[in-house]
């Protein structure tokens, strides 16, 4: 009778041990907001002041805790949609602008945008701040790259190609996605599928 009393405080404690420390393994980190990882001095502003092709990197003014925390948000892979037609007339051998550039965001954000706007595609233009009707009529295709750190995945300093007027510092579109910059993705390293 010891001996199975001492099998069950042993279960017991073994049990409890493994339940304490299961609970910090299951915790997901804090959210580390971009408005608290500004580096002294700096502002959205003040980079947006900057003329592009002069803009800093990132790092200069933002912490490397906000780059690292917004970057692990592409291990679940990154993607963006393009016109089929810019595919055909460009080629999909090597994908991306010629600064060796292509925005993306991450596959998360993407299949729930996706299913929020049931793919509709003045729906999809609203989300990502693109202007009403630039996509109209154009059969989009979905880009998904499943390992964008093997294409030096970081956060855009704003002196990319693709970069308009409505580039935000600190990896967020306008509408709230985030986004970030991969280098040009060779053929093998992403598949294409039909919106």
């Amino acid at each position: 009778m010891k001996k199975n009393l001492l099998h069950l405080w042993l279960f017991m404690l073994m049990a409890a041990v493994s339940f304490s420390c299961s609970d910090d393994d299951d915790k997901t980190p804090e959210t580390i907001k971009l408005e608290d990882s500004w580096k002294d001095g700096w502002t959205s502003q003040k980079v947006l002041d900057i003329t592009k092709g002069q803009r800093p990197a990132p790092s200069v003014y933002l912490d490397q805790k906000y780059i690292d925390f917004h970057l692990a948000q592409f291990n679940g892979g990154a993607t963006y949609l393009v016109s089929k037609a810019s595919l055909d007339k460009y080629g999909r051998d090597t994908l991306g602008y010629p600064d060796n550039t292509q925005f993306v965001m991450t596959k998360a954000e993407m299949d729930a945008m996706l299913t929020k706007t049931g793919k509709d595609i003045s729906k999809i233009e609203t989300e990502l701040g693109i202007p009403a009707g630039s996509w109209k009529g154009l059969e989009m295709v979905r880009i998904s790259i499943p390992d964008p750190k093997a294409l030096s995945v970081r956060v855009p300093s704003g002196n990319e190609m693709g970069a308009n007027s409505l580039w935000l510092p600190g990896g967020h579109l306008p509408t709230g996605y985030s986004e970030a910059v991969v280098n040009k993705i060779p053929k093998g390293k992403y598949t294409e599928s039909p919106l």
